[in-house]
């Protein structure tokens, strides 16, 4: 029988299990603060601070009461049994105690109702009159896109008052995110998008040459509804107590990787859609540019409007190729690297197959959207299939698409990686946004018939109200109102 005995295994965790235990934590502090948890909870936790401090408050107003009272039996000994100097002196305690009592007593109710506003406020459900304004905002977000859904291209007009309705969806879209969360910000954003509102509201109207004073202050009743609210709500004061993040602190260079789960890897895919949409258009340009120098081989159409003129026309398929860039080309060239120790040989199957996902894309949005070569027409290219796609652009795009999974791709993850996730959440609701008016006005293209019907239908109800306005202050006029 052997006398050895057997070590107890140690329990103590190694310095990896450590730091994937920290990694697990923040990860799931992260999960809870998206959706909004953590911010109840600090409202929840701030509502029993004020709760305890309120209670201790009750406790000095209470003595108070009884150091009054022991004042009041002084001042009527004094007065009975002895001379008029302790009388007075009794008096004056007696009045300095009532006076100490009342000012215990007020701090006390104050920090009594601060404990049931915040309370009152803690649930997720209690903004009051700022879940109407979310509701107000998000409709004329989603009615402005409508419109330009409904609207041609050819009739928009790029002005005052047709960029600052579409700079203020944008911030109302920012606003709407700070009311989820209960921002602090909110309060003087939501000022400040009222300001903003007022002063295009005026200049618009100014420009257009309006001089009733009575319809611009109908135009701006409801931003002056926004800035006395937002500065006198005692709901709002309460309910928005949470700030943004200035920091993360989870970026560290030595050992970034790029986490391809969760909210922010979601999020930069749709960045990155939208910006290189509109980017692809651009590099569609420049290579007409060397067509027209004679470096390479091709055709163009000097007359198309989509090309040369709508400079912010997104192209949809440059913006899905970054998407499954990020999504297997990388992943792929990475592993790639691990696979093989020979530096040359993943760079030249990434290439390779770079290319050959570019020309796949192309090739099905050809079968797709230039079945009859109206688009493009490769027919006269060397190596070309069916018009659609050529060797030189499957050269030219594998280039591009190379130089995005080496380097850009990975460049870019390390450098949104570095600004905080709240700052990050406001970029990606602002390109978000653009890139709903983009692909609501330019992609999404109704039967022309629907969009007469629509025009004369507003212009209808535009001239109605107008008409309207003009009969109700004409009438106050003649009543002498």
């Amino acid at each position: 029988m052997s006398n050895k005995t057997e070590k107890p295994e140690s329990t103590t965790p190694t310095p990896e299990e450590r730091l994937r235990d920290i990694e697990a934590a923040e990860a799931a502090i992260n999960r809870a603060y998206s959706t909004g948890r953590a911010d109840r909870a600090n409202i929840t936790q701030a509502a029993q601070t004020d709760a305890a401090e309120a209670v201790r408050l009750v406790g000095i107003a209470m003595e108070a009461d009884a150091i009054a009272d022991d004042a009041t039996r002084i001042r009527i000994i004094a007065e009975t049994n002895t001379g008029a100097g302790d009388v007075k002196a009794a008096r004056a305690h007696e009045r300095a105690a009532r006076l100490q009592a009342k000012q215990d007593h007020r701090a006390a109710t104050k920090a009594a109702k601060q404990a049931y506003d915040a309370i009152k406020f803690s649930a997720p459900n209690k903004l009051g009159l700022m879940r109407a304004i979310q509701i107000i905002f998000a409709t004329h977000i989603l009615l402005t896109l409508l419109m330009l859904v409904f609207t041609s291209r050819d009739a928009i007009q790029y002005n005052v008052a047709t960029i600052s309705d579409w700079i203020m969806i944008a911030l109302e879209g920012v606003a709407f995110w700070f009311f989820i969360n209960r921002y602090k910000i909110a309060r003087p954003f939501t000022i400040a998008i009222a300001l903003f509102g007022i002063a295009s509201t005026i200049i618009i109207n100014l420009l257009a040459g309006t001089s009733s004073w009575l319809y611009i202050d109908v135009q701006t009743a409801f931003y002056i509804f926004l800035i006395l609210y937002f500065t006198f709500s005692q709901r709002v004061k309460t309910v928005l107590v949470n700030d943004l993040a200035k920091h993360d602190g989870l970026y560290d260079k030595k050992d970034f990787v790029i986490r391809r789960k969760g909210w922010p890897f979601i999020r930069n895919l749709g960045i990155y859609f939208v910006v290189f949409a509109v980017l692809g258009h651009w590099m569609e340009a420049g290579l007409c540019q060397f067509i027209i120098l004679g470096w390479v081989e091709g055709e163009y159409n000097p007359a198309d409007t989509v090309l040369w003129r709508d400079w912010l026309y997104p192209f949809p398929m440059e913006g899905m190729a970054v998407v499954l860039i990020a999504l297997f080309l990388y992943p792929f060239k990475e592993w790639l690297d691990k696979r093989f120790s020979n530096p040359v040989i993943p760079y030249l199957i990434s290439f390779l197959s770079n290319a050959l996902l570019c020309t796949v894309i192309e090739f099905t949005m050809g079968m797709i959207m230039n079945r009859d070569l109206q688009m493009w027409d490769y027919s006269n290219n060397f190596c070309n299939i069916m018009g659609q796609v050529c060797l030189q652009n499957t050269l030219a795009f594998g280039v591009a698409a190379s130089i995005i999974t080496w380097f850009v791709y990975p460049m870019l993850e390390r450098a949104l990686a570095r600004v905080p996730n709240d700052i990050m959440n406001i970029v990606f609701i602002v390109v978000a946004i653009f890139g709903g008016i983009l692909w609501s006005l330019y992609i999404i293209n109704p039967p022309e018939d629907t969009m007469q019907q629509l025009d004369e239908a507003i212009s209808n109800a535009s001239t109605y109200a107008a008409q309207q306005l003009a009969d109700e202050v004409t009438g106050d006029i003649s009543l002498g109102r």
